[in-house]
């Protein structure tokens, strides 16, 4: 039997679940430091910013629709729209979706920093805790740009596949290319959560936000277990080809944020975000893809830790 998944599913869901604070975060615009009236924060693996100070920085001009909820930034004849809370942004005129829909925190409304940035040519670069923005840089539009390994917008897949790349780079290509996974039947909208351990291993996060979704999936992947490749295989084989990856984990869970504090829950199952709010978070299987050994298996999860292997096979 080939080596079981490392990263257990409640350390992943540690690790990506909670909304954190970023009070240690820098940002800076072309080497000036950004004030912000309250600190970024960060919402699976996303970096989320004040939207006025942000596009102050780059020139930006912009407006806010109360009645709509709704921001409208222009730059050097690029027009953004963005809507409190949802996912689908305008880029000129053309729907592109966003990693996180913009959130409005203690009046403050927060937008996803990479993306408002590389939509009107900016080019973002993240070091740790740093994250330095070129507002003169040639970047791509969201919806057709490639992430770069180590978090920078610039480069190619031949870069890509020759560095370590971040998490964050690996969770900008599956948004941008890969926001909707299919079964020969079903199409199942996700989110997604990447997370890399001290071994260089990459641990991919299929988020389901429902019940309907994920029962739906369940349902499939137990009269047909090989679906699951169908479901997964053509963006894992996609990671590896651009970004050089040797194996690839993968999780598929239900993700459901709750109203008010659940009751009558298993505790093992909920995660309690810092703003106060509740998900539930069930494993529903887990897989991984061996591109040396060209060997791929799925196992479900069964009541406590018990899990069944669903399907295995070489190609």
């Amino acid at each position: 039997m080939k080596k079981r998944i490392l990263l257990t599913a409640s350390l992943a869901f540690g690790l990506f679940a909670s909304q954190a604070s970023a009070a240690a975060m820098q940002v800076s615009v072309d080497g000036k430091a950004i004030s912000f009236n309250t600190n970024p924060i960060v919402q699976e693996n996303v970096t989320m910013v004040q939207f006025a100070p942000i596009f102050r920085c780059l020139g930006i001009s912009f407006s806010w629709n109360q009645q709509k909820q709704q921001i409208t930034a222009t730059k050097n004849g690029t027009q953004m729209i963005l809507t409190l809370g949802s996912r689908t942004a305008y880029v000129n005129g053309t729907a592109v979706r966003m990693q996180r829909a913009p959130v409005s925190v203690n009046g403050n409304i927060f937008v996803p920093l990479r993306f408002v940035s590389e939509a009107t040519g900016a080019e973002v670069n993240v070091s740790g805790s740093r994250i330095s923005i070129a507002s003169s840089g040639a970047g791509a539009t969201p919806g057709n740009q490639a992430p770069v390994a180590g978090g920078s917008s610039s480069g190619n897949a031949s870069t890509q596949s020759a560095l370590n790349p971040s998490e964050d780079a690996v969770t900008d290509y599956l948004y941008r290319h890969y926001d909707t996974l299919y079964t020969p039947d079903s199409g199942y909208e996700v989110d997604y959560a990447v997370v890399q351990d001290d071994d260089g291993r990459y641990s991919v996060n299929i988020l389901l936000d429902n019940y309907e979704a994920s029962g739906n999936l369940y349902a499939e992947s137990k009269k047909d277990p090989d679906i699951l490749f169908d479901f997964t295989g053509e963006f894992v084989g996609d990671l590896a080809d651009t970004f050089g990856l040797d194996e690839v984990y993968v999780f598929v869970a239900l993700a459901l944020p709750l109203n008010g504090e659940p009751v009558d829950l298993p505790e093992e199952d909920l995660v309690e975000l810092d703003d106060g709010s509740w998900m539930l978070m069930q494993t529903l299987f887990e897989g991984s893809y061996d591109f040396i050994e060209q060997y791929a298996e799925f196992y479900a999860f069964l009541d406590g830790d018990k899990t069944e292997l669903l399907t295995a096979g070489e190609w």
